[in-house]
């Protein structure tokens, strides 16, 4: 690398901690490319909240919400003898604790994985959706009752002859909730593939509570074909803090210098605290 000290110092604006960031004795090739991946990690989680309206860098409170999630909560130790004890940070830790970036590994690994089951199963099960442009969560219920009640009203010989009078309101109904329905044919017709439908809308209606702290909204992103693009960024700012993370050990005096600290993930992505240009 060309004059490392001279990116070094467009990187951080100024030139005031070149002089003590040499003394350590440590790579400042090596500083530049950890710098470099938090400048991306930083614009990663920025194009997501943009884009999803959703801050995966969790605050404390955030945090909190999110140890309802098993997975998230509880946290394997081993000792010198190999013995693992697994610990609830629900009970260890404190509500304004910052968030380390062990932590936000976690979060980012488990809804990486969530987001990864829901594009499986899209893709497998469920080549086209005939209910998305409307669908939310509160209408999942009303559907449902709307499909049992036509199975009820279906006889095994007449089909719906003789029940014309209650299926045709159960049927208007559905088509002011779901206009775009329609164009495929009546509830009648088309219930056994909405009734599959559902059982996927269920799913997403699970995961958006189970991420109701940071503000999934599954629907809106399916609807807006936004669903690869989330998971693939979730993904990417997960691999660039595990490089950090991996390039830490020797880079701790210059990071200690900087004021990076891996015990809270402000210092990482809070540029008041550490500004750092894109070069």
């Amino acid at each position: 690398m060309r004059d490392p000290k001279r990116i070094l110092e467009k990187i951080l604006g100024d030139g005031k901690d070149l002089g003590r960031l040499e003394e350590t004795g440590e790579s400042l090739e090596q500083l530049i490319e950890a710098l470099r991946d938090v400048v991306r990690c930083r614009r990663t989680r920025r194009w997501i909240t943009d884009n999803y309206g959703i801050d995966v860098v969790v605050s404390p409170a955030t945090f909190t919400h999110l140890l309802e999630i098993p997975q998230i909560n509880f946290i394997e130790n081993s000792n010198r003898m190999l013995e693992v004890d697994t610990v609830s940070l629900k009970e260890t830790r404190n509500l304004d604790d910052p968030v380390t970036v062990g932590n936000l590994n976690v979060v980012l690994r488990e809804f990486y994985r969530n987001l990864e089951s829901i594009q499986g199963r899209l893709e497998s099960e469920y080549p086209r959706f005939l209910l998305i442009n409307e669908m939310r969560a509160e209408l999942i219920d009303v559907v449902v009752q709307q499909i049992n009640s036509m199975k009820k009203l279906n006889g095994r010989l007449t089909g719906y002859m003789l029940s014309l009078n209650k299926v045709k309101p159960i049927e208007r109904n559905f088509e002011k909730l779901f206009p775009s329905s329609i164009k495929v044919g009546s509830l009648r017709k088309i219930w056994p593939v909405v009734e599959k439908e559902v059982e996927f809308y269920q799913k997403c209606s699970e995961m958006n509570k189970r991420w109701e702290a940071v503000g999934v909204d599954l629907f809106q992103i399916i609807r807006e074909d936004g669903l690869s693009n989330l998971r693939e960024n979730v993904q990417e700012l997960g691999n660039l803090l595990w490089n950090i993370v991996y390039n830490q050990r020797p880079l701790e005096q210059c990071l200690t210098i900087l004021g990076i600290d891996f015990n809270d993930t402000k210092s990482l992505f809070d540029s008041s605290r550490v500004n750092l240009n894109n070069v």
